[in-house]
């Protein structure tokens, strides 16, 4: 059981009795310990996250922070570099010589994946002191010890968040993308990241059933942030948004963000944010990042592997389609949120 002192007074943590749970926990190696729930968000996390989540909660938030907030696979990474570059003036020669990992650092990073791991995988892409300054023992001082106006990546869901964010107003961006895609992404993640060793099929009864690891289940993470869009310091976008209309999506950001763009910098932008431009990015592309944190016996391959819409067609059996509408269905029925389930590829 773990200790109450470690979490916030209105936070909890239950045990998951589940078979799915206990089978994709033993097709995986890096977390022994397993994973547990957090309630009332009901978001499940490793179980060192304990160590940890109390001082997430209360971290000292700066009013014009920028938090990209997301469900893993959902194009985080694509709009930690759209709103970098928005907010600096489209410095793209700037943003190239210094590693994304350590312009939008990772909120959580150690309550994932421990200390020693996050001080080894930022000294890997730290190019000097200045980048990874002393007495950074935690992803959470790493992030404190940014100048503002900070950006800042998580995966939280937003009752995790710190409390903060909400009592300053500082603005959110989150992105989501349709699940079907986001299921299959997370799975390739977890096969190259944490050396998931089981089948795809496991891995889609996981997903649906929300037993799949840290920050699962999908539903309930994209629908808090759907749920509070009307905020004013809320940016609620989607991947395929972007995949269809970037320019428009850059200017609602910019618009958000307090920010007015030339043409030129938006042309400019729209070039720079192209997947085949990303790919070969290694600021962005995580390939010297994922190198030192990638358990040994973890399949090697690229962090970015498509890019695209509707990649779920050439995994997903005439069967697992159904379940997955049947899913779909139950949770997005009366909410208003369309995730572009029609999308086939683009």
């Amino acid at each position: 059981m773990e200790k109450a002192n470690q979490l916030s007074e209105d936070v909890w943590v239950e045990e998951i009795d589940d078979d799915i749970n206990s089978e994709f926990t033993l097709n995986q190696s890096f977390y022994q310990d397993g994973f547990i729930r957090f309630q009332p968000s009901g978001q499940i996390q490793p179980r060192i996250f304990t160590q940890y989540q109390k001082q997430i909660r209360e971290f000292h938030v700066i009013s014009d922070d920028i938090y990209i907030c997301s469900f893993p696979k959902s194009g985080t990474t694509w709009t930690q570099e759209m709103v970098w570059n928005i907010i600096h003036g489209v410095d793209i020669e700037k943003a190239k010589l210094q590693d994304m990992e350590l312009r939008v650092p990772f909120l959580e990073y150690s309550a994932l994946l421990a200390d020693q791991v996050f001080s080894r995988s930022i000294l890997a892409v730290a190019k000097g002191p200045d980048d990874f300054p002393s007495g950074c023992n935690t992803s959470l001082d790493f992030v404190a010890s940014k100048p503002s106006p900070r950006i800042i990546k998580t995966h939280l869901c937003s009752e995790l968040l710190p409390r903060e964010i909400f009592e300053k107003n500082a603005r959110v961006i989150y992105i989501a993308r349709n699940p079907r895609d986001v299921c299959v992404s997370f799975y390739y993640h977890w096969r190259t990241v944490v050396g998931y060793k089981g089948s795809w099929d496991l891995f889609f009864k996981s997903f649906m059933n929300g037993y799949c690891g840290y920050y699962t289940p999908y539903f309930p993470h994209v629908l808090q942030f759907w749920s509070i869009r009307d905020r004013d310091n809320v940016l609620f976008l989607t991947y395929e948004q972007m995949q269809q209309n970037l320019p428009d999506v850059i200017g609602r950001t910019a618009n958000f963000l307090g920010i007015k763009m030339s043409e030129s910098e938006t042309a400019k932008l729209i070039d720079h944010l192209s997947f085949k431009e990303m790919k070969r990015n290694k600021s962005v592309n995580k390939d010297e990042f994922i190198a030192r944190r990638r358990p040994a016996d973890a399949e090697v391959m690229d962090f970015m592997r498509k890019g695209v819409v509707g990649d779920w067609l050439n995994h997903m059996t005439d069967e697992q389609v159904r379940i997955i509408e049947q899913w779909e269905n139950d949770n997005l029925t009366g909410t208003g949120l369309d995730l572009h389930l029609n999308c086939n590829k683009l």
